[in-house]
């Protein structure tokens, strides 16, 4: 799991795991929204729609309408760079801007699922993604108060700095949660396909 944070304007985190299961296997659930999503803890997903014809290519779009907490998050995006089975990368068509990028790497136990992403920091977002039990105010009010106070807009620098310090750590973490996920579901499917393997060589 790594963060980063290139500029005031963008966000960067990542997330890594090994899977025991083969390359193509993986990539199949990656590449596909509508499988993945799925997989992540951290929402509910009330609706994954693929436009367009399968399977997902260079072009395809997705649609993803879920629940997030108490909110109701939606957002569209395509594909711009698919290589099967190893990289998928894909662009938001709908506000904040992000760029999501896949990569599958063989490894002798399976294969490393990385998955990194670049999101716009916006006041929007960052409210959005504050844990819910926080008391202070959204960070647009704050951008408004300090812009009334000129001397104090340093600290209104130091606050967002901060707050995207801490959103970041918090999308780190989930989108780990969320490849723990996929890790498990895959490993699973693996360990069942094995076994069924196995007894159909005994039945023979």
């Amino acid at each position: 799991m790594g963060v980063s944070q290139q500029s005031a304007r963008r966000l960067i985190f990542s997330a890594a795991v090994e899977i025991r299961a083969a390359p193509a296997q993986v990539f199949a659930v990656v590449s596909d929204l509508r499988r993945k999503a799925p997989l992540n803890p951290n929402i509910q997903v009330i609706r994954v729609e693929l436009e367009g014809e399968e399977p997902v290519r260079e072009g395809s779009v997705f649609y993803h309408r879920f629940h997030r907490g108490a909110r109701i998050m939606e957002y569209k995006s395509r594909c711009v760079r698919v290589v099967a089975p190893w990289l998928v990368e894909s662009r938001s068509e709908t506000d904040p801007p992000f760029v999501v990028r896949v990569v599958v790497e063989p490894i002798s136990t399976g294969c490393r699922l990385t998955q990194r992403e670049e999101v716009e920091v916006t006041p929007e977002l960052l409210d959005a993604f504050e844990a819910p039990t926080t008391q202070v105010r959204t960070f647009r009010d704050i951008v408004n108060l300090f812009a009334l106070f000129p001397s104090a807009r340093p600290l209104g620098v130091e606050i967002r700095t901060f707050q995207c310090e801490r959103v970041a750590r918090r999308l780190a973490g989930e989108l780990q949660s969320w490849l723990d996920g996929i890790r498990v579901h895959l490993d699973e499917a693996t360990s069942l396909g094995r076994r069924n393997g196995i007894g159909n060589r005994i039945e023979d």
